[in-house]
């Protein structure tokens, strides 16, 4: 097999179009209406806490519910009204649902034989998913010899074989351990580049979806709250529930009066926007820990109450003249033989690491 290059995305027309996509089960509201645009060779994670509607809107785009309203459009063609075996896609459950009387290789086979494929062909497109997937060493064992994540990859191949034109996961990580989950997901990024095929995931774990997917679109309470590229979530949340639920954020109140935004402890800077209460959301990485004032860098005063070594960084936690704690990540290790806990300290940024939100 060749070595696997990396394949861009397609920005052209989409290959899944979702319009005013809705759902509801009697009075509950699952979906808000919502739009969405997912396109070829796309890694787009679904995220957001339980509940929030993303296996309901990943359920929607596989054809397993049918919506309360809008439209669902796959490569062209409108398959609101058609069920899953009428549609391009194909879906992963959590639960692998291997058959427990048949080896890896028939369990891959198995919806080859179903649709009828000719028997070269099935050998052919089954031995390649079983390469592609490392599993050729395992491919006459029975499910129930094998270990957590090997039967993750046998149902991962039992959908690939089939050559889906949009390949939908549903949390396929959620059962292994944190060590597994980390293989699994180095083995999916491995997958998805040498396939170039379209991948959509629900999950709860933000570090999971933004180490996996080149888009996201975060959900809450059945809303599609922001979408975009994970540096752009992360680095530009839209939201205070995006700011919290993405990463560690430090959120710090503010006002804005006649286009400068001032903060508890003296700082301020200029801001365009309407006259009133705001969020600063910046992260622990983005802050700095300084004896004195900089001059450089916006700037808050605390009293250093705690620090914890981590190796690569040390977080210090931080109690502003405010009355709010935050959080610093410092990479600079050899600061914390220069500061100790009681003292006083400044907490700077740049603006440019930092995120106004109108929103309370």
């Amino acid at each position: 097999m060749t070595e696997a290059t990396s394949v861009q995305p397609d920005r052209g027309k989409a290959l899944v179009r979702l319009r005013n996509i809705s759902k509801h089960f009697g009075k509950v509201v699952a979906v808000e209406p919502l739009d969405l645009d997912i396109h070829q060779s796309d890694f787009l994670a679904i995220l957001g806490p339980s509940g929030c509607g993303k296996t309901t809107l990943l359920r929607l785009i596989g054809g397993f519910l049918q919506p309360t309203s809008g439209s669902v459009e796959i490569a062209g063609e409108d398959v609101t009204r058609k069920g899953p075996e009428r549609r391009p896609t194909n879906m992963v459950f959590q639960g692998y649902g291997l058959f427990p009387h048949m080896t890896v290789r028939q369990n891959i086979a198995y919806g080859l034989r179903i649709a009828r494929r000719p028997k070269a062909e099935v050998d052919e497109r089954v031995s390649k998913i079983i390469d592609l997937v490392h599993l050729s060493e395992l491919a006459d064992r029975s499910p129930d010899a094998l270990s957590g994540g090997q039967q993750q990859r046998v149902a991962l191949s039992r959908a690939l074989v089939m050559a889906p034109k949009v390949l939908l996961l549903d949390e396929p990580l959620a059962a292994l351990d944190l060590q597994l989950r980390k293989a699994m997901q180095e083995e999916l990024r491995r997958i998805h580049r040498e396939l170039g095929g379209t991948f959509v995931f629900v999950t709860h774990d933000q570090s999971e979806a933004l180490g996996l997917a080149n888009r996201i679109a975060v959900m809450h309470e059945g809303r599609m709250v922001q979408e975009g590229g994970p540096e752009d979530i992360y680095s530009r949340p839209a939201s205070r529930f995006v700011a919290n639920f993405i990463g560690d954020a430090n959120i710090l109140p503010a006002r804005r009066e006649s286009g400068r935004v001032r903060l508890d402890g003296g700082a301020e800077f200029a801001d365009p926007g309407p006259d009133g209460e705001v969020l600063i959301v910046v992260r622990p990485e983005g802050l700095s820990i300084h004896s004195e004032k900089p001059a450089d860098e916006l700037a808050v005063p605390g009293t250093l109450a705690d620090m914890i070594y981590l190796g690569s960084h040390v977080k210090y936690k931080v109690h502003l003249s405010s009355g709010q704690d935050i959080t610093v990540n410092e990479g600079n290790l050899s600061l914390r033989e220069r500061v100790s806990m009681g003292s006083s300290i400044y907490v700077g940024w740049r603006q440019a690491d930092h995120r106004v939100l109108d929103d309370r």
